[in-house]
């Protein structure tokens, strides 16, 4: 779920909401030279980021535990 469901979706989602807050920040007195743009391999990227660090996070967990870790995937 943390690296396949759960985190992915929540940072998208996160991410998504800006354009409205941005939006609505005008009515707050923000104001902008030009209207937000969306870069979405940024996006993309920085997710993928994370999720590489949470791995790292998580194997460290288990080597320190003494967990031998056998990397691979399933088909």
């Amino acid at each position: 779920c943390v690296l396949r469901g759960c985190v992915p979706k929540k940072l998208l989602v996160y991410s998504s909401k800006y354009a409205h807050d941005f939006e609505e920040s005008r009515g707050y007195g923000w104001k902008y030279e030009s209207d937000p743009v969306h870069d979405w391999s940024t996006m993309i990227a920085n997710k993928n980021a994370e999720l590489q660090r949470l791995t790292g996070v998580y194997k460290n967990i288990l080597k320190n535990a003494g967990v031998a870790l056998f990397e691979g995937r399933g088909k």
